[in-house]
């Protein structure tokens, strides 16, 4: 090989300098996907959170067909709190009325008329509580204690006025 030969190709092979303002020619991703993975572990790690938090208990009614279907009518209890007094009722009618006193409602009075009526209808379990958007929130947690004493689902329902 001839010297100018030997130069051309140490110039063709030669390391050329880059100028700093330039990028290299590979993007170093390693930082991106860190950040990534750990998006995506924190986001699962919340909506598993959350799936636990937000369970809700619900229940679908049961299938029946023909001559083996044996139900027991239920009273539908309803409690209802209204400005004035609280109304029990049930699918037949008003079962009983507590009157609001110049203390606030009577919830022993309350206690008392749905301990009766378990005490009558033993099967029955479940209350459906509705209170007027006025009602303070105490007075519906006092309603729903006072509920749980004899019955163990409480089912709120939207306000009435």
């Amino acid at each position: 090989m001839t010297p100018s030969q030997r130069a051309k190709i140490r110039r063709a092979t030669a390391r050329k300098s880059t100028d700093p303002s330039e990028e290299g020619s590979e993007l170093n991703i390693v930082p991106f996907l860190d950040i990534v993975i750990n998006l995506m572990l924190f986001l699962l790690a919340t909506s598993a959170a959350t799936m636990v938090m937000a369970e809700t208990r619900a229940e679908l009614p049961g299938t029946c067909r023909g001559a083996d279907c044996h139900r027991i009518e239920s009273m539908t209890l309803s409690v209802t709190i209204a400005d004035g007094a609280m109304i029990v009722a049930s699918r037949d009618g008003t079962l009983a009325t507590i009157p609001r006193t110049a203390e606030g409602w009577d919830f022993e009075a309350l206690a008392s008329r749905l301990h009766e009526i378990h005490a009558a209808h033993p099967r029955e379990d479940a209350v459906i509580l509705t209170a007027d958007p006025m009602v303070p929130y105490e007075a519906i947690v006092a309603a729903m204690d006072a509920i749980h004493e004899d019955f163990d689902d409480v089912r709120l329902s939207a306000g009435v006025r």
